[in-house]
């Protein structure tokens, strides 16, 4: 399965993706000779955002849909860089890759790449437990009374990041989380509901879970982000104008009907 073909995107997209050019190409060795329209973008398994099935069959997810519109826009070729979450910071940090998407605002991220206005998805911090024990948790000092599955170097909300007094238990994957508490290994695991929810429907414990009554009720604003060592930093203002038109002209909305119902 290839990008292109991966679904079906609607009359918008299917005009804009036509013309797109190739951009589902992983790379193995990231400091290889780089031409001026091939960009390196960093990626993990987050479905649905980005679904990565296997290496032979190619990705597919919303960030994904949304790059080939960018790529198309801005006249580039992207090249795929797999990698775990902390890695992928670390190589934007390091110059390694050129961009990532699905990053919340943070100000140690913002240190070393440039977000790009305006975010393209919001989404809010929601915490998981077992069936029937959603009232242990209703308020935040509840938290300090039990054990939290994360995701080591995801962003969920400023205090609950900040909090070292919290018991939090990390693994690289939410499907790891999503796992561990359906074995009953964690007491109450952390996500984003746009991403929780979707990865928990697709889980063998599907009807198991509930969220818990406490709500951070924050906001979760997802953005693209050019590392600040990138040779496309200085076109950062060109991207957020590509991202602006096809936000602006409803793309987001057609690409997220395909996997969110």
């Amino acid at each position: 399965m290839t990008l292109a073909s991966s679904r079906c995107m609607g009359a918008l997209l299917l005009l804009v993706w036509s013309l797109a050019p190739l951009a589902a190409n992983s790379v193995d060795t990231p400091d290889a000779e780089q031409s001026k329209t091939e960009i390196r973008v960093a990626i993990d398994a987050w479905p649905p955002f980005r679904i990565l099935d296997s290496e032979e069959e190619g990705y597919s997810g919303i960030d994904f849909d949304l790059w080939a519109l960018l790529a198309n826009e801005l006249k580039l070729e992207i090249n795929y860089v797999r990698c775990p979450w902390v890695r992928c910071l670390k190589m934007m940090e390091d110059g390694a890759v050129d961009a990532m998407s699905g990053l919340a605002l943070r100000p140690d991220r913002a240190v070393y790449m440039d977000y790009l206005e305006p975010a393209y998805y919001s989404c809010s911090t929601v915490f998981y437990v077992r069936k029937g024990r959603g009232g242990m948790l209703q308020n935040y000092e509840d938290l300090y009374r039990i054990d939290v599955g994360i995701v080591t170097g995801s962003a969920y909300f400023q205090a609950f990041d900040d909090d070292e007094k919290i018991n939090k238990i990390g693994v690289s994957t939410e499907k790891q989380l999503v796992d561990m508490l359906g074995r009953l290994r964690l007491t109450a695991i952390v996500g984003t509901d746009c991403q929780a929810d979707y990865e928990i429907a697709q889980s063998p414990y599907k009807g198991q879970f509930e969220k818990a009554e406490y709500r951070p009720s924050n906001s979760v604003d997802l953005y693209f982000a050019i590392s600040k060592k990138s040779s496309f930093r200085d076109k950062k203002d060109e991207f957020s104008q590509a991202l602006t038109h096809l936000l602006q002209a409803g793309a987001i909305e057609e690409i997220r009907h395909q996997y969110l119902h």
